[in-house]
């Protein structure tokens, strides 16, 4: 065997490891038409309602967290204004509160994002509770379902695990369950 052969050989080899290494460090969130992917060493706090769907990712011992929430009715383009004014500029409003109500003084400014490929407007409400720090709301719909994503928390642990934010955005899909899906063929018989 030549060295070429043997390079090749353990280039392989160590591909076939990283796969099967990244495949065990990742989790997948799948259900109710809902998935994304997540790292092991994640809790997944599911807070899910009649109304939506609402996830929360924490990490022990740190104080980043990442919401997930997921309207279950279906909005159709030309209704998303109401869909904002109804939950999500409430959910802005309310976020605003809890900093003021800890002592700090937001300040809010518009952001942008992807949320699972598709353009996501947001706010950035920035606040010093000891440290700086911040909630980035983003926004968007997926199979015709409002998506909110928050990520908040101590900027310095924002910026420590925005590699988990990229994978849980990035990876989010939603079924489209509007339109029935056509019935399989029905196999010939013998």
């Amino acid at each position: 065997m030549n060295i070429k052969s043997l390079y090749q050989i353990v280039l392989v080899v160590v591909s076939v490891l990283s796969v099967v290494q990244t495949n065990t460090d990742t989790k997948t969130f799948s259900a109710n038409g809902l998935s994304f992917d997540y790292p092991n060493g994640w809790v997944l706090h599911d807070d899910t309602n009649s109304d939506a769907q609402q996830l929360t990712l924490a990490r022990p011992n740190n104080d980043v967290q990442i919401r997930v929430f997921v309207h279950k009715g279906r909005v159709a383009p030309e209704k998303f204004p109401d869909a904002k004014k109804a939950f999500i500029d409430p959910y802005i409003a309310s976020t605003m509160k809890q900093f003021v109500a800890m002592g700090a003084k937001p300040e809010q400014s518009a952001d942008s994002s992807e949320i699972g490929g598709v353009k996501a407007d947001g706010v950035k409400i920035a606040a010093n509770l000891g440290e700086p720090g911040a909630a980035k709301i983003y926004w968007a719909t997926l199979g015709q379902r409002v998506v909110i994503l928050t990520i908040f928390g101590p900027d310095r642990e924002m910026k420590q695990f925005t590699p988990v934010w990229d994978t849980v955005r990035s990876t989010l899909k939603v079924e489209d369950n509007s339109t029935p899906k056509p019935a399989p063929a029905a196999s010939p018989t013998p």
